[in-house]
């Protein structure tokens, strides 16, 4: 008895660490701007951000089926892009600067984001480098629309990095044109 009660203990203990690697590995909240940007300031690349509510579907399906997929693959947050979310339901600040910090609805505002999902990709200091994606129109795109997006964040940066038109078939290194 005691055998089998070690198993199960064992197992259970085995399927929360895999369930807490997979969230580790999922979009992360932005919690610190000033850090992320200066990341992507060192490597050149845009920021993307996701606006998302806990009670938004179409924001939990795109997580689920587009934007969790990219951050696993490991081609994506930290090389083509930095990815995070601002949670709209949260009331955390998020650290914009050394000194200062603003409420995640007042981020929002900055950038006219009054519907979730919208995703908007900035640079480091937090201007626009790319037309916004608002609303989910068809999941099975959404890849197509980003890469879209990030080329032209990419030419608005000066970066010479291009992504394939769909993510299918991205691949590290970028290929430069």
């Amino acid at each position: 008895m005691l055998k089998v009660f070690s198993t199960i203990v064992l197992s259970s203990v085995l399927l929360m660490g895999c369930e807490q690697n997979a969230q580790a590995n999922d979009l992360q909240e932005m919690d610190d701007f000033h850090y992320v940007a200066q990341m992507a300031q060192r490597d050149n690349v845009p920021i993307m951000i996701m606006f998302t509510a806990k009670w938004c579907e179409f924001c939990n399906q795109l997580k689920r089926e587009v934007l969790n997929p990219m951050i696993r693959g490991g081609l994506y947050d930290g090389y083509a892009m930095y990815m995070r979310q601002v949670s709209l339901d949260m009331h955390s600040p998020i650290k914009f600067s050394e000194t200062e910090t603003i409420q995640k609805r007042q981020f929002a505002r900055m950038y006219k984001a009054d519907i979730t999902p919208t995703l908007i990709f900035v640079d480091s200091r937090g201007l626009p480098v790319a037309e916004p994606i608002i609303g989910v129109a068809d999941v099975q795109l959404f890849g197509g629309m980003i890469h879209r997006s990030l080329n032209q964040a990419y030419e608005n940066m000066g970066n010479p990095m291009r992504l394939p038109a769909m993510p299918e078939q991205m691949r590290r290194p970028l290929p430069t044109p």
